[in-house]
């Protein structure tokens, strides 16, 4: 028996639910505006924000220039496309203006956000392929750890998000130029 696919808009946020929590990606027209990632909590929000000691409807997670953007978009448009697509669903593309995602691909969108927004510029490729290396469940794992103290746009380079930067960019998994070499379990 087939299964029918999923009525959706952007990357996989479902169009059968009312105000869905879900993850905005808002690219401006303009080369020079920053990239924003916003969570929306929707209808079951607001959620009480520990930094401000404030309940917010949204958040925003992170900025990130626009080359630096470009730098990463097709890899993550084309990660979720295969993730949509396995599902049945309809895939997405970026496009100017508010671009939504499902709340769990967002979370898998910041860890890369933090990975390279203040990273090297050479170092990106390095952080990409780590991401995409990593299963679902360990991206949502890196952002449960560094959502909570260091969640917000300005919360650059700090805790968890430092390690996930240093994690993805110069970690076990980043391999330098020229150097072939993987690691291997006979390795560990």
């Amino acid at each position: 028996m087939a299964s029918k696919s999923m009525a959706t808009i952007g990357y996989g946020v479902p169009t059968n639910e009312i105000d869905p929590q879900r993850f905005v990606v808002r690219i401006p027209a303009n080369g020079r505006d920053l990239v924003e990632i916003i969570e929306d909590f929707g209808i079951t929000g607001p959620q009480y924000d520990p930094q401000t000691n404030m309940r917010s409807d949204r958040v925003v997670r992170c900025r990130l220039d626009q080359k630096r953007w470009r730098q990463i978009s097709a890899a993550v448009r084309t990660a979720f496309n295969e993730r949509l697509k396995g599902r049945k669903m309809g895939s997405g593309k970026w496009t100017s203006g508010d671009n939504d995602v499902h709340r769990l691909l967002g979370r898998e969108l910041c860890v890369l956000v933090w990975a390279v927004e203040s990273c090297e510029a050479s170092l990106i490729p390095a952080a990409i392929d780590a991401w995409t290396g990593l299963r679902p469940e360990e991206r949502w794992w890196l952002y449960s750890m560094a959502v909570h103290a260091t969640g917000r746009a300005e919360d650059i380079d700090k805790g968890w998000r430092k390690a996930i930067r240093i994690g993805l960019t110069e970690g076990a998994g980043a391999v330098e130029a020229g150097n072939k070499r993987q690691i291997s379990f006979e390795d560990l």
